[in-house]
């Protein structure tokens, strides 16, 4: 319920914090001066009060919780503390990515650090009021073309943002497109694209040693390890979760339990039948250019996708001119 403020219930996480209590006698503080110098550290100590658990994967949880300092909900990602040190720090390197983002179309991270207990990684982000996409496809729900339409541009907005930082998401796909509400008017569709966990950044030049993404969604130069691969692979992926956003059925549907190879394998070698033979008879102008914008996006050849996000943005803007 909006507004509600955590009971007894609610468990408390105090991170990154000492135990209160260390069995010493408790030492007078030095008066803190007024005036700071420059230079000087400043310490803190951040309580949250973990309220419920709203996502769990295979690498840890994500919890909705009360800060009390600023008397506000927060998202609290905490990843598992038996992780390996290459997941640990690619959750580090998430939270700095996009604690440095400032856009309306990505979601805000507030703070990082460990559990004192166990040196669980956590971080705290903005708590988003909604539902991912991929959960509007999965309970059967037509999404009208204009709605999509504007789902779709405020994605590639976000993307044209990252990828003038040279950052590619690669893990584009319908769970990580999140719908909200404008907080002040909530007629307003408000779009967050999120999780930059396996993100890559190509102006440090990362090898990509090795394969990350999810195979339903990936582009066909991301499939293979240390093929060289930017941000028209993110267009790729966007075209795959507009098909299926569109018609309600992934381009892969019958293969959609396989093995990860042949979903790989698909990606390189298969090209689906167009969206339009998924839909009901439409104007002709329209059934057409829903079509073009998926052949081009999904593109195997990159050099024929997209040149950008901006380019994609506008082929999607025809899309709502001609409906």
């Amino acid at each position: 319920m909006e507004g509600e403020r955590p009971g007894r219930w609610a468990r408390r996480i105090t991170v990154p914090g000492v135990p209160r209590s260390q069995g010493a006698p408790l030492q007078p503080r030095a008066p803190t001066p007024t005036v700071i110098r420059a230079g000087v550290q400043l310490a803190h100590h951040k309580v949250y009060d973990v309220v419920e658990c709203i996502g769990e994967g295979g690498m840890g949880r994500i919890y909705r919780a009360y800060d009390p300092a600023m008397d506000r909900y927060v998202a609290l990602k905490l990843l598992k503390p038996d992780m390996p040190d290459y997941v640990r720090k690619r959750f580090r390197r998430e939270a700095v990515i996009a604690a440095n983002f400032s856009h309306p179309n990505l979601p805000r991270v507030l703070d990082v650090g460990s559990v004192h207990v166990n040196g669980a990684e956590w971080m705290t982000m903005e708590y988003l009021r909604g539902r991912d996409l991929g959960r509007v496809i999965e309970r059967g729900r037509t999404i009208p073309v204009p709605l999509l339409v504007e789902i779709f541009c405020q994605t590639l907005d976000a993307l044209d943002y990252i990828h003038t930082r040279k950052i590619v998401h690669c893990d584009v796909k319908p769970d990580n497109i999140f719908i909200t509400r404008d907080s002040y008017d909530r007629r307003i569709v408000i779009i967050k694209l999120i999780d930059f966990g396996v993100s890559r950044s190509l102006e440090h030049g990362e090898a990509v040693e090795q394969i990350a993404g999810d195979p339903l969604y990936m582009a066909p130069e991301q499939t293979v390890a240390n093929e060289p691969f930017d941000a028209r692979a993110d267009l790729y992926a966007l075209g795959m979760s507009f098909y299926e956003s569109l018609t309600g059925r992934h381009p892969w549907q019958e293969s959609i339990e396989a093995p990860v190879e042949e979903l790989l394998r698909l990606q390189r070698e298969w090209d689906p039948p167009p969206p339009s033979s998924l839909l009901p008879p439409g104007p002709p102008r329209m059934v057409d250019a829903l079509d073009d914008v998926f052949a081009t996006a999904c593109a195997k050849d990159p050099a024929r996708r997209y040149a950008d996000a901006r380019t994609m943005r506008k082929a999607m803007m025809r899309l709502r001119q001609l409906g």
